[in-house]
C-alpha cells in the first residue's frame, strides 16, 4: 500500500513544496554535468593532437550532444522560473508549480545519468588512412593464371600449418594487383584482423620495413637501434590475434627477425605473404607454399589491349588486325598491355596502327641491371608510350617523377615548386599558372597509365 498510495502522494506534495530544493538539486547535477563535459572535451582534444588520423568513438559525440541538449534545457528552466519568481513568492501558481516541479525532478534524474555514464573506456581509434587500403582493380581482366594463384594464395591462408606464402614472376606480370586482392578479400571475410602492406624494394632497409610495418600499429618506437626496435615491434605483434603482413617487391633474402615479425604460432603472431621476381628468394624465405605467376594467354592478352585500347566492334576488321600484331609484342604481360593500349587509344587508321608497330618492333634499349630479357618488353612499351605523349611539358613531368626513390608517393605541390624554381615549363607569371600546367599534365599522364593516383587524396607515384 506504501508503494502504490504514498510514494506517489509524496512525490506530488514535494513538486509543490520542495520546489526550491529540486532546483538547488538540478543546479548541483549541472555543475557536475559541466565539469565532465570538460574533462570528456580536453580527453578528445588530447587524443586527437597525439594521433591526427583519430576517429572519435560515436557514443562519445552522442554523448556530448546529449550534454549540450541538457544543459541547454536546464537554462530554459531557469529562464521559465525567473520570469514567474514575484508570483512563485507572493501568489503561488500551484499548478504551474507542479507541473515545473516535475520537469525538474525529470531533467535532474537524467542529468545523473549522463554523469554517471561520462567515463568511457576509449575516446577514439585511429583512422584507416585512405591511400593504405586495397582496392579491387577497376577494368582488369581476371586471368586464368591470377585466379588459380588467387585461390592458392586464399587456401594456404586458411592452412594453419603454412605461416610463409610466396608468389613469384616477372615484372609487370600482377604480383602487386594479386596481393592487394587478397588483402581485400582478406579483410572483407574478417580472416585477419590486421592486414598490413609493405613494398620492400631493391634496397631492403630494415629500418625503413620496420617504420612501415610500425605506422599501420600505431607504435612509436622509443629504442633507436634497429635490434631495439625490432624487439617493440616483435612483442606488440607478438600479442596481436589474426595479423597478415604482405612483403611486396622483395629481391632478396631478409631475416624476419631482424625486423621484429613473429610468425604464426597458437593463434599469435603473424602469416606473412610475399611478392619476388626471383624463385630463390621464396626458397631463402623458407616459404611452405610457392605460387608461379604466369602471363596472360594470348586470348586473354588481347582481350585485355581492346578493352584498353576501345577496340570495340564497330572498329574496322584491318584495325583491328594491325592492333593485334602490337598487343603480341606485349608478350602477355598487363602491365605492358595496359600502358601501350592507353597510348595508342586514340589512334583511328590502320597505318597509325602499323607505324605503332613498326616502331616497337624497331625499339632497343639501353642495357638496364637486374632487367632480362622477357622483362624488357615491359621497358619497350613504356618507353614507347613515353614518346606517344604529344606535349613536352608532359614529358618533363613524367621523367621528373622518374627522378623520385622507388615506390615513392609524390605530392603535387612538390611537383608545383619545383616546376616553378627550375623553370620546367619555360617561365610562367605566376606559381599558379604553373599549378595548372603541373595538374594538366598530370590528368594526361593518368589516363595514359604512365601515373597512379596512390589513393592519399594529392599523391601520385610512377
Amino acid at each position: 500500500m506504501g508503494d502504490y498510495l504514498v510514494k506517489p502522494i509524496d512525490r506530488r506534495i514535494r513538486y509543490l513544496f520542495r520546489f526550491h530544493k529540486l532546483i538547488e538539486d538540478l543546479h548541483q547535477q549541472q555543475s557536475y554535468l559541466k565539469r565532465e563535459q570538460t574533462r570528456v572535451e580536453e580527453d578528445v582534444k588530447e587524443a586527437k593532437l597525439q594521433i591526427q588520423t583519430q576517429v572519435i568513438e560515436d557514443y562519445v559525440d552522442e554523448w556530448l550532444t546529449n550534454v549540450e541538449n541538457a544543459l541547454k534545457d536546464v537554462q530554459n528552466l531557469d529562464s521559465r522560473v525567473e520570469g514567474n519568481k514575484r508570483c512563485l513568492h507572493w501568489c503561488p501558481n500551484w499548478c504551474w508549480r507542479y507541473q515545473l516541479g516535475k520537469e525538474i525532478e525529470k531533467k535532474t534524474v537524467y542529468i545523473s545519468k549522463l554523469v554517471e555514464d561520462s567515463h568511457f573506456e576509449r575516446i577514439g581509434h585511429r583512422a584507416e588512412l585512405p591511400g593504405l587500403e586495397f582496392f579491387t582493380s577497376k577494368d582488369i581482366l581476371a586471368s586464368k593464371s591470377s585466379t588459380a594463384a588467387f585461390n592458392k594464395i586464399m587456401e594456404a591462408l586458411k592452412d594453419d600449418k603454412v605461416n610463409m606464402t610466396g608468389a613469384w614472376g616477372m615484372g609487370g606480370v600482377g604480383k602487386t594487383t594479386l596481393v592487394k586482392e587478397v588483402g581485400k578479400k582478406t579483410k572483407d571475410l574478417g580472416c585477419f584482423r590486421k592486414v598490413i602492406e609493405v613494398v620492400v624494394s631493391q634496397k631492403s632497409i630494415i629500418e625503413n620495413i620496420q617504420d612501415k610495418i610500425a605506422d599501420f600499429l600505431d607504435l612509436e618506437f622509443k629504442k633507436k637501434t634497429k635490434e631495439g626496435r625490432a624487439g617493440e615491434l616483435w612483442l606488440r605483434l607478438e600479442n596481436e590475434e589474426k595479423v597478415l603482413i604482405i612483403l611486396d617487391d622483395m629481391w632478396n633474402e631478409v631475416h624476419l627477425k631482424e625486423i621484429g615479425i613473429p610468425l604464426n604460432e597458437n593463434g599469435k603472431g603473424c602469416k606473412i605473404i610475399l611478392t619476388t621476381r626471383v624463385m630463390k628468394v621464396c626458397e631463402s624465405m623458407e616459404c611452405q607454399v610457392i605460387i608461379p605467376m604466369n602471363v596472360l594467354e594470348s586470348d586473354e592478352a588481347w582481350a585485355l589491349f581492346r578493352m584498353k585500347a576501345n577496340l570495340n566492334e564497330r572498329v574496322s576488321r584491318d584495325i583491328l588486325e594491325e592492333a593485334e600484331k602490337v598487343s603480341e609484342e606485349c608478350k602477355g604481360l598487363p602491365v605492358a598491355i595496359v600502358t601501350l593500349a592507353a597510348a595508342l587509344k586514340k589512334t583511328k587508321t590502320r597505318e597509325g596502327w602499323e607505324v605503332a608497330r613498326k616502331k616497337l618492333e624497331s625499339s632497343r634499349l639501353v642495357e638496364i641491371g637486374n632487367i632480362g630479357e622477357e622483362e624488357k618488353n615491359a621497358y619497350l612499351c613504356i618507353k614507347m608510350s613515353y614518346d606517344y605523349l604529344k606535349k613536352e611539358t608532359t614529358k618533363r613531368c613524367f621523367l621528373w617523377c622518374g627522378l623520385y626513390p622507388e615506390d615513392h608517393s609524390i605530392e603535387v605541390e612538390d611537383l608545383v615548386r619545383y616546376a616553378w624554381c627550375l623553370e620546367l615549363f619555360g617561365k610562367a607569371d605566376s606559381i599558379g599558372e604553373v599549378r595548372i600546367q603541373v595538374l594538366e599534365a598530370i590528368d594526361y599522364l593518368k589516363d595514359s597509365c604512365l601515373l597512379l593516383e596512390d589513393g592519399d587524396g594529392g599523391r601520385y607515384g610512377p
